[in-house]
């Protein structure tokens, strides 16, 4: 612990301290996308479950039969928890890219983490006990003292959990969907083919809790071609451990960076009064140095 406030100090020293008189955004990571198959390994994600899902009660359908309503979803954040996976297959000329985003989020007290996984590795961001930790594909850290939703969430696209291009699907009956009572309904736009040598065509179904009204899975593909080009972009996104997440932690493999953030506190470092630790930046290629960037009221620089 010494050999690294001895580093860390040394690093504050070289990199010295930016003091800013209001508050800087949130540093979070511009996430990576890949260009490459194949994927990685998904990421270990450190959550604990409990066994029983929970349903939100909420109305029921007064309509017969049901009719999906882009307009009338329920947002999943209400849920006490949830993991929601979003997986992304964009085929170009028979090239593949593939993209998988995981979501854990628990509503009390709040905690949040995403996983993007690419070909080449993958961009962790977590929210836990009121700060941010994230490193991107190239293992540079982005830390800070806030936690902002929608740094998470982006992908879950909320309400509509992805289902925008699903507008007008049929009822296709009532099932269950991870142990939830369900409507299903089904999309399916024929293969057109209006002009010599392009065609066009989407299909697609998702599944909205009876109670609650919010998707709890959506899937959907588009394909298309014209002369020497085709495509096949493919998007499925799903709830799973719904109500049953009770822990989100911050991995093992991430500690030191909590260390690095609760290091300036421990120094007693001069600062001018009231000044509050705001965040660090850490790139694993240069110099070697860490940036902490600290908050302070305008009255007292």
């Amino acid at each position: 612990m010494n050999s690294i406030r001895r580093t860390a100090a040394l690093r504050l020293v070289v990199a010295g301290m930016l003091v800013s008189s209001c508050a800087a955004p949130a540093l979070v990571p511009t996430p990576t996308a890949s260009a490459e198959p194949p994927r990685v390994p998904p990421t270990e994600v450190p959550a604990r479950v409990m066994e029983t899902p929970r349903p939100t009660q909420g109305p029921t359908a007064t309509v017969w039969p049901p009719v999906f309503d882009p307009w009338a979803l329920g947002d999943i954040r209400e849920l006490d928890s949830y993991t929601i996976t979003v997986n992304e297959k964009n085929t170009v000329n028979g090239q593949l890219t593939e993209l998988t985003t995981t979501i854990g989020y628990i509503q009390e007290p709040y905690s949040a983490y995403r996983v993007i996984e690419f070909a080449q590795g993958s961009d962790r961001t977590y929210q836990v006990d009121g700060r941010t930790y994230s490193i991107n594909g190239g293992g540079d850290w982005y830390l800070s003292t806030r936690t902002d939703p929608n740094d998470v969430f982006f992908k879950a696209d909320i309400p509509a959990g992805n289902t925008g291009k699903l507008v007008g699907a049929l009822f296709a009956g009532q099932e269950d969907f991870q142990g939830i009572p369900a409507h299903h309904f089904v999309f399916e736009q024929p293969a057109s083919t209006s002009e010599p040598n392009k065609s066009y065509a989407l299909e697609g179904d998702l599944y909205v809790a009876q109670n609650g009204n919010y998707v709890l899975y959506s899937h959907w593909k588009e394909t298309s071609s014209q002369e020497n080009f085709s495509q096949v972009y493919e998007v499925t996104a799903g709830l799973s451990s719904i109500n049953q997440l009770t822990e989100i932690a911050l991995p093992s493999d991430l500690s030191e960076m909590k260390t690095a953030m609760d290091l300036p506190l421990e120094l007693g470092l001069p600062l001018p009064p009231e000044s509050t630790l705001d965040g660090m930046i850490r790139y694993r290629s240069g110099i070697g140095v860490d940036l902490y960037t600290f908050r302070t009221p305008p009255a007292n620089l």
